[in-house]
């Protein structure tokens, strides 16, 4: 066997392996279509909107290899280059073994959180100290507020703009200057970089996109954060998947 047939072959394994798993993990049906399932396991964030248009278009090569023409000795005339073998084989792993969010990232990042009542002064040395740039802001066991380094500039400039000094003294306070994206969603811990990536990049109707998603052991409000993914962390998430 030749190298190009080799590579049909590991092509169409690495392919049929991607259509077996989506039927499975989409619960589809026989007559369910390929493009179908990728367009609903991009839906689900299972894959990465790029992946999904790749995939489409090895779909046709992959019927080229199966169903066009054959060369007098049996080679297809459609033949996969190295490249294209090796990247539908990253998307199958990818696949069939996704990276969790916290394994990509890390689960050691220290975490600040703050009440509306704490005095903002503690927020700032904070801020001054360190390179943490978003608090999820708890009242009475609960998540409500999402204090970021944005928020603060805003009132900064509202409030020497009116004084030569700062007025306000409570994170409450300042939250009045907060914006609508200045918010954080919520994921498990179990959450896959795919689900944190598109948390991260997705815009949520009019409210657009958040500043931070919160991970927790079940993905509730209620629970003390894990993790807290910023815009500085999806340049690991996406390395990760590409």
């Amino acid at each position: 066997m030749n190298s190009s047939d080799n590579r049909a072959t590991a092509f169409l394994a690495a392919f049929n392996d991607i259509e077996d798993h989506l039927r499975v993990q989409l619960g589809a049906k026989k007559s369910d279509s390929f493009r179908w399932m990728v367009d609903q396991a991009k839906r689900r964030h299972v894959l990465s909107e790029t992946h999904a248009e790749d995939l489409k278009e090895f779909a046709e090569l992959r019927n080229a290899i199966s169903h066009g023409r054959y060369t007098k000795d049996l080679r297809p005339i459609a033949e996969p280059l190295p490249e294209a073998v090796e990247h539908i084989e990253r998307i199958r792993d990818l696949l069939q073994h996704p990276p969790l969010a916290l394994e990509v990232l890390g689960s050691h990042q220290k975490i600040y959180t703050f009440a509306p009542d704490d005095d903002i002064h503690d927020v700032l040395r904070i801020i001054k100290n360190t390179e943490i740039s978003q608090f999820p802001v708890y009242k009475e066991g609960r998540a409500v507020d999402l204090l970021t380094t944005n928020t603060v500039a805003r009132w900064v400039a509202a409030d020497l703009d009116d004084n030569d000094h700062l007025d306000a003294r409570s994170v409450a306070e300042v939250l009045d200057y907060a914006e609508s994206n200045d918010r954080a969603v919520f994921l498990p811990k179990d959450a896959t970089a795919q689900e944190a990536l598109d948390a991260m990049v997705i815009p949520d109707g009019k409210r657009g996109l958040p500043r931070a998603a919160v991970i927790t052991e079940h993905g509730l409000d209620t629970q003390k954060p894990l993790r807290v993914v910023g815009g500085s962390d999806v340049v690991a998430l996406r390395n990760a998947l590409q």
